[in-house]
């Protein structure tokens, strides 16, 4: 098996947010759904139930197919698919395990390639609100990717997830050694960041008006 893309975390970061977020609720699969999270609570596995399966060029047809379906990267080439897979890892986590906690440092972005995740912010102290459903095709992570601030929301593989990871020092590398590619990731980024932010200000604005 290949070794992670240097400087990539994710070993290290996802062993102690697993244990901090073992009261975490999950959605396990109902059968007949394709997989979709229904309502429900599991426990969360050990840390160990994360598997490191290699580098993203072994998983290059899936990889491809849900980009097409990926707001951030569905204007790749198939040149540009070959040389993206090369600086991901791709990973199999467990229902209930979270891999990217909210407050945590963290400076890689995940591509959800198999699976539905749910995406939680606090509410409280002991509190989480279900903020949204990631599937097949989204990108999680990308803000801290980009400015390498801690997380903004915690994110719990609903049903069995297999994802795609890029970290920052990948991105610099594809900057370095592939410009042209670099930049349209970039542009797609900030394209992206531009969207979510445009969403929500409309979502600010509906709840001032309601309070008006």
């Amino acid at each position: 098996m290949s070794d992670p893309v240097p400087g990539f975390p994710v070993e290290r970061t996802l062993a102690p947010s697993a244990a901090r977020a073992s009261t975490a609720p999950a959605r396990p699969a109902a059968a007949g759904n394709a997989g979709a999270p229904v309502p429900g609570k599991a426990a969360v596995p050990a840390a160990q139930s994360i598997e490191r399966l290699g580098l993203g060029t072994a998983f290059v047809p899936l990889i491809g197919k849900v980009l097409r379906d990926s707001a951030l990267l569905s204007r790749f080439t198939t040149e540009d698919l070959q040389r993206f897979a090369g600086f991901l890892q791709v990973y199999r986590v467990a229902t209930g395990v979270p891999f990217i906690v909210e407050g945590d440092p963290g400076d890689f972005m995940v591509l959800v390639l198999e699976g539905y995740v749910e995406v939680f912010k606090k509410g409280s102290e002991t509190e989480r609100a279900l903020v949204g459903v990631a599937a097949p095709g989204k990108t999680l992570g990308e803000m801290s990717l980009v400015d390498g601030e801690p997380r903004f929301a915690t994110c719990i593989a609903a049903t069995p997830v297999t994802f795609a990871a890029l970290p920052r020092k990948g991105l610099e590398r594809i900057m370095k050694d592939h410009p042209y590619l670099g930049q349209k990731i970039l542009l797609q980024l900030v394209l992206l960041l531009n969207q979510r932010l445009r969403d929500v200000s409309g979502q600010l604005l509906q709840v001032w008006q309601q309070q008006a």
